[in-house]
């Protein structure tokens, strides 16, 4: 059990290094966010939170394309999705074009709107299907995503808070046997 957990930790400093960011990092992720939080404006009443935010995720094999996108989401913006944090359109366009494409479907089905201040919170459940390793994975998760709007009605904010581990993650080969294992021990 001790060398298992000695590999684990191995595994994570090495993936950490790979992808050039180290553990102080993920304290930037929360400053960051809250930075980006303080500096955006608040949002303006807007009606059809869940019609706007489903423009783009219900179907995302036909929401994700960038006239679509560039429709819902403002020039500068703040965009977090667990994956990649995005400040600006060109950049949200590129991101959400690209991973529209690599997916074989994704449906988000929205459980129900909440507005606290000046933000909207969004309760969903995302189904996608994929392939990795010419493996189909059919994979189910639940979020919520935080938005702010300006003035025309665009987003502006979109921080989502979901499990990725357990929505994409873990069904990658290698590391979804360690996310697992670990898992299975906690």
């Amino acid at each position: 059990m001790k060398y298992f957990i000695i590999a684990i930790l191995l595994l994570v400093i090495v993936i950490t290094v790979a992808l050039g960011k180290t553990p102080k990092s993920n304290n930037h992720l929360a400053e960051n966010y809250f930075n980006e939080l303080e500096d955006t404006p608040k949002t303006m009443e807007i009606e059809g939170i869940k019609s706007k935010f489903l423009t783009v995720f219900e179907d995302f094999k036909i929401g994700g394309q960038e006239q679509t996108v560039r429709q819902l989401y403002a020039e500068k913006l703040y965009f977090n999705d667990t994956f990649k944090i995005i400040n600006n359109i060109d950049d949200l366009v590129e991101h959400i074009v690209n991973t529209a494409k690599q997916v074989k479907s994704t449906t988000v089905e929205v459980l129900d709107v909440a507005k606290s201040g000046s933000d909207y919170y969004v309760r969903w459940v995302m189904v996608m299907e994929f392939k990795v390793k010419r493996k189909d994975i059919y994979s189910k998760s639940i979020g919520m995503s935080q938005l702010r709007f300006n003035a025309d009605g665009k987003i502006i904010f979109h921080q989502d808070y979901w499990d990725s581990t357990e929505g994409f993650f873990q069904h990658l080969p290698y590391i979804g046997y360690f996310i697992r294992k670990v898992r299975s021990k906690l």
